[in-house]
């Protein structure tokens, strides 16, 4: 495939192309325009979790590659794209847009985009999903290729706690128990794990959270659920295709016969852990967060915890700020969807 440069071109990655491919990543998420030049999703300062460093062989647990292309000019990696299948449908998730610094980026990242889609094209692909910084070049580059921007995510991040502090705050807990007040249906005290049982009820809770237009966009079944204690695919966000888990937990508020919360912890391997929640209107989000972060373990706390929540979801919002968390970014999640042309038979005249 040919590039956007003289003596470019556009191919598949291969294994001599690890080191090349480290120093790019390193160079772009390094430099200060990173969020025009990448993806852009953003992280904290002192962590590294997000860097893409280890590129081939993927490390990305329960995802192989679908695809990892590169653009070369000059015998010199400047671009590289990948994208990742999302398990159970025939979705892609764009995890990486990189392209070196130089006048020539927006064309190469274009080129990679192009040859990525075209290449999903071949493979049947029914949707791609991405999530990329607020920017108008990422915005326009996306819209060129045919991506409708859906929803919005705010990028919370809760700072390392210190051993002592960490101690300190369940101590604290544990004293102030008796005097607690009583438990009532939806209080985050009844947090108990979520499993395959609780798919309908964790699916309802998503509907009642989610508009009903990016419900149709997301387009999930109750049997998405199923997999939500081992799996951080559900709900999607701008971070679980990118973040490496080691373990994956969840857990589910009950409140009247229906979930009143939920919360799912993915255990990274390097960087800050992982939380998504959702928070039904009249629950304590707050107190559900408490309680989920009495029981994580103690290397969560202190490697901090980064939370995506989507602009909406104003009940997840208020309980993140007064669980400490702060926002440290906001990325906007896009979709192309691939349309089967459907031909209907020709209308022919009768024949008496």
């Amino acid at each position: 495939m040919t590039g956007p440069t003289d003596g470019g071109e556009v191919r598949a990655a291969r294994i001599t192309d690890r080191q090349a491919l480290a120093s790019l990543s390193q160079r772009v998420h390094a430099a200060s325009d990173a969020y025009r030049r990448s993806l852009g999703v953003p992280a904290p300062a002192e962590s590294h979790g997000l860097e893409l460093r280890t590129l081939i062989p993927s490390w990305l647990p329960l995802r192989p590659p679908s695809v990892h292309l590169v653009a070369e000019s000059d015998g010199r990696l400047v671009g590289s794209c990948r994208a990742v299948t999302e398990p159970h449908r025939n979705d892609w998730m764009i995890i990486e847009l990189d392209a070196a610094e130089g006048p020539m980026a927006a064309e190469v990242r274009w080129a990679l985009l192009e040859a990525l889609v075209a290449e999903g094209g071949r493979r049947n692909v029914a949707r791609y999903h991405v999530a990329c910084a607020d920017v108008r070049e990422n915005l326009e580059l996306f819209g060129m290729a045919g991506f409708m921007a859906y929803a919005q995510e705010e990028i919370l991040y809760r700072a390392p706690e210190g051993a002592g502090g960490s101690q300190g705050w369940l101590r604290r807990r544990r004293t102030n128990g008796a005097a607690a007040a009583p438990r009532r249906a939806g209080d985050a005290a009844e947090l108990r794990p979520a499993g395959a049982p609780d798919a309908w009820h964790l699916f309802d809770l998503w509907s009642h959270c989610t508009p009903p237009a990016i419900a149709r966009v997301e387009d999930y079944r109750p049997a998405d659920w199923e997999s939500v204690a081992h799996e951080a695919v559900v709900p999607r966000s701008s971070l679980n295709p990118i973040l490496h888990f080691a373990t994956v937990n969840a857990w589910l508020a009950p409140a009247d016969q229906r979930a009143g919360g939920f919360v799912q912890h993915g255990a990274s391997k390097v960087g800050p852990h992982y939380l998504r929640f959702l928070v039904r209107e009249g629950t304590d989000g707050l107190a559900l967060l408490k309680a989920v972060l009495a029981l994580l373990p103690a290397e969560a706390r202190s490697a901090g915890i980064l939370s995506p929540v989507r602009t909406y979801e104003s009940a997840g919002l208020r309980a993140a700020a007064s669980a400490g968390f702060a926002p440290v970014g906001r990325v906007t999640l896009l979709v192309r969807e691939v349309r089967a042309t459907v031909r209907q038979p020709a209308l022919v005249p009768a024949v008496n």
